[in-house]
């Protein structure tokens, strides 16, 4: 890791409505209710009713994934990394399962649905194959299932999270 962005920073929690990618479409109604040197505790059933009401009709920038029923909402939980006292992003943030390290996507369905969809180029294949049995908040992961395949699916529930952030020093190029 590498160190904290220069001048500290504020975290934000913003959603990004009917996609898993893009920009935020929400505020940041979501904020930590306890935290801790170390770490921090959201609780987003606090901000459910607000978020049912910004929730819209799904339309994902990868134009490969299909959701059925076609009426199902989604939204995924961004949190962001801005100047202490501005606007500007200070680097890309995203939560990883501490024991694998492997990087996961919080997504929240509001009814029983799938998200499917595939696309291989240069050799390489991405699925994306995502159940919710109910309303809920799912862990999505990509995991190899081939030498040449990725797949986007429910993860269990990590034990441990980390949020982390990667910089964006002067130049423009990222690092950890």
């Amino acid at each position: 890791m590498g160190p904290p962005p220069v001048g500290g920073y504020r975290l934000i929690f913003p959603y990004i409505i009917g996609d898993f990618y893009g920009p935020a479409d929400t505020g940041s109604f979501v904020a930590p209710v306890s935290s801790t040197r170390s770490g921090f505790t959201l609780d987003l059933n606090r901000t459910q009713e607000v978020l049912e009401k910004e929730l819209g009709p799904a339309d994902f920038s990868l134009r490969f994934l299909e959701i059925l029923p076609r009426d199902a909402r989604i939204a995924r939980l961004a949190p962001t990394a801005l100047q202490r006292n501005g606007i500007d992003p200070v680097g890309r943030v995203e939560w990883l399962d501490a024991h694998s390290h492997e990087p996961l996507m919080l997504v929240y369905v509001d009814r029983p649905a799938r998200i499917a969809g595939s696309i291989t180029r240069g050799g390489e294949t991405i699925r994306y194959d995502i159940r919710a049995a109910r309303r809920e908040y799912l862990w999505i992961g990509g995991v190899a299932v081939g030498e040449h395949e990725t797949l986007y699916t429910v993860v269990p529930r990590p034990r441990h999270l980390i949020l982390t952030i990667t910089t964006l020093p002067a130049g423009g190029s990222t690092r950890q």
